[in-house]
C-alpha cells in the first residue's frame, strides 16, 4: 500500500513537472513507464491534467474589446463580425 502511494505521488510530481515544462527526458520515460504499468497511475495523471486544464480555463484573461467601447458580437467568427455598442451602466 505504501509503495502504491509512493508511485501515485511520483506520477503527480512528474505530471506537474510536465505541464510546467520542467521535466527532463529521463523523467518523461519514467512517467511513461508508470502510466503503462498501472491503472491508478493513469487515473492520477488524467486527474492532474484535467485539473490543469480547468485552472487555465478558469483563470484565463477575458478577451479585450476589439475597439474602445465596443464588444464583438459572435467574436468567434473573427474579423467578419459586427460590433455592438457597449454602454457602461451609471454609477
Amino acid at each position: 500500500m505504501a509503495n502504491e502511494e509512493t508511485v501515485l505521488d511520483r506520477v503527480q510530481e512528474l505530471t506537474w513537472a510536465m505541464v510546467d515544462d520542467q521535466i527532463n527526458a529521463d523523467e518523461i520515460r519514467l512517467l511513461e513507464n508508470l502510466l503503462l504499468s498501472d491503472d491508478q497511475a493513469r487515473d492520477t495523471y488524467i486527474h492532474c491534467v484535467q485539473l490543469h486544464a480547468d485552472l487555465i480555463s478558469h483563470f484565463a484573461k477575458p478577451e479585450a474589446p476589439t475597439t474602445a467601447g465596443k464588444m464583438p458580437v459572435l467574436g468567434f467568427l473573427g474579423d467578419v463580425t459586427p460590433v455592438a455598442d457597449v454602454q457602461s451602466s451609471p454609477q
